[in-house]
């Protein structure tokens, strides 16, 4: 602070010199003026040094207004340069002071009694577990917040308020399960939307693991069974209407989905009239192919002859097929390379 007062000063004293050396020149001046101007009938040269001693006080008023010139910024750097170390010192010396206090502190911390302490510190104990008891909750552990609660009350004695975070961990952890349950329910009912029963026997046994004995979760197994039922009628009754029609197409590929509902005695009930579909399925393929062949459209009728022997290897048909793929193939590499 000393410093800052000298630098102020010295800013202060530059100014007042500057102001003399302006009435010094000021004066020098006008003097000089008045002196030139009574001196008649001589050159400039002569009336100059009839006034010597003006000029030398207008020249030292001249120099000393220049040299504060000079001068004053350097005086303002440095001030500046003094005010920063003076910040400095005040910072430095806060931070001693913070730990001054700090070590006193300690040092009245360390020669307290374990008894002392726990008494002076119970508060801040107290506040501490209840902290952490309600950030357990926060985080679905429940078994730590228990835990929590339990030491609260053995240290301090506190039955009533560890009651009250009981009942809230428990109504908290109900909520959270009633959360999950709803969420699982809801996945589930997707997979059952989309016909996924192997998901759905996964997800019946994983949530039986989470939830034993939930009414819900038993409950699964039913809706599935009964889900698997309504969906096999459906489709049988759309098989049934596609066979009607004469949808070959259709009646295939509802055969294909049918097939992993049906009973084996279901199977033999429904086996003539699948044959048929598929014999039907099996001309169509075999015009498609003859069609394709004739059109010299060899790729579609590698296609189909591939799909021929794949899906009917032991029709007449396919055997056909098979002399006529090496053929085909080489064709429909010529015409891949062509177009």
């Amino acid at each position: 602070m000393n410093l800052e007062k000298t630098a102020k000063r010295a800013k202060a004293l530059t100014i007042l010199i500057g102001c003399l050396g302006v009435l010094v020149l000021i004066f020098g001046v006008a003097t000089l003026i008045v002196s030139i101007s009574q001196i008649q009938g001589a050159g400039i040269a002569a009336r100059l040094s009839g006034s010597i001693p003006e000029l030398v006080i207008a020249g030292f008023g001249l120099l000393v207004v220049c040299a504060v010139v000079l001068l004053y910024p350097l005086i303002e750097i440095r001030a500046r340069s003094l005010s920063d170390e003076g910040w400095r010192y005040e910072q430095i010396r806060g931070s001693l002071e913070t730990m001054r206090q700090l070590l006193e502190t300690i040092r009245d911390s360390t020669s307290l009694s374990d008894a002392a302490k726990q008494t002076a510190y119970r508060h801040k104990d107290r506040e501490a577990l209840r902290h952490a008891i309600r950030e357990d909750i926060e985080k679905n552990d429940y078994e730590a917040a228990h835990w929590l609660v339990s030491e609260m009350e053995r240290r301090f004695g506190n039955r009533q308020e560890a009651s009250q975070f009981r009942e809230m961990i428990e109504t908290s952890r109900q909520q959270f399960i009633d959360r999950e349950l709803h969420e699982s329910l809801e996945h589930f009912s997707r997979l059952v939307e989309k016909y996924a029963w192997t998901d759905c026997q996964r997800e019946i046994e994983h949530l039986t693991r989470i939830f034993p004995g939930n009414p819900e979760i038993m409950a699964l197994p039913e809706r599935v069974a009964s889900a698997k039922a309504v969906h096999k009628r459906d489709l049988l009754k759309e098989w049934k209407d596609a066979v009607a029609r004469d949808d070959v197409d259709r009646s295939v590929e509802l055969l294909k989905q049918l097939d992993q509902y049906l009973t084996p005695a279901e199977g033999e009930e429904y086996k003539e009239v699948a044959r048929e579909v598929f014999r039907k399925k099996l001309q169509q393929l075999g015009v498609q192919f003859e069609l394709h062949w004739k059109d010299k459209n060899w790729s579609e009728a590698l296609r189909i002859g591939l799909q021929i022997t794949d899906e009917y290897p032991n029709a007449r048909i396919a055997a056909e097929v098979r002399e006529r793929l090496a053929v085909l193939k080489e064709r429909a590499g010529q015409s891949s390379v062509a177009i």
